[in-house]
């Protein structure tokens, strides 16, 4: 009898369309795809797409540590890979830098905010993290109405700390607290 394994991603937290699972090092070359698309990189406020070398390295020695954990985005029927979220955790404080990439062909269905909440239940319930924050691109504003209809709120802005398609930014400081997510009742939030 052969023990067969299944490839396929495990989901970790399901929401009403999406899931969270763990990253699986057979979809390296998708979610180097994805970080190395030109809108990708813009929003990251980056110059350059990282090279298959240095992700593939960087995916190996840390995508699960910890102080980081990549998650795999995917549909909650048929388990379809959608994007992935990160969590990069300060031990010190507590608290996590959140970073969110959707694949150029799930953009646009409203995907980034159910991804958004699941990490951040994910943060708090099970991570026990006491913050979770991030950092956007003021034109990039369909993250940042995704970003915060998820739960962030505002926490200061960098002035023209970034660069948009060649011209200066502001750099916006999002954070969220458990007492900040939907539905959280009113003497929960501080």
């Amino acid at each position: 009898m052969t023990n067969s394994r299944s490839t396929g991603p495990v989901p970790l937290r399901s929401g009403t369309r999406l899931a969270l699972a763990l990253a699986r090092e057979e979809m390296m070359q998708d979610y180097h795809r994805w970080e190395t698309d030109p809108a990708t990189v813009v929003g990251f406020g980056a110059r350059w797409p990282v090279s298959w070398e240095v992700f593939q390295s960087r995916f190996r020695t840390s995508h699960t540590s910890t102080h980081y954990q990549l998650f795999e985005v995917i549909t909650a029927e048929g388990g379809t890979p959608v994007g992935t979220t990160a969590l990069s955790v300060d031990q010190s404080a507590n608290s996590a830098e959140f970073t969110l990439v959707i694949a150029p062909e799930h953009r646009g269905r409203g995907y980034a905010t159910e991804a958004t909440a699941l990490t951040l239940d994910w943060a708090f319930s099970i991570a026990s993290l006491s913050a979770v924050w991030l950092e956007v691109l003021a034109p990039h504003t369909a993250a940042v109405h995704a970003y915060r209809k998820a739960g962030f709120r505002d926490a200061g802005r960098l002035r023209g700390a970034a660069l948009w398609h060649g011209r200066r930014v502001d750099k916006l400081l999002l954070d969220c607290l458990p007492g900040d997510l939907p539905g959280t009742e009113p003497e929960e939030r501080r």
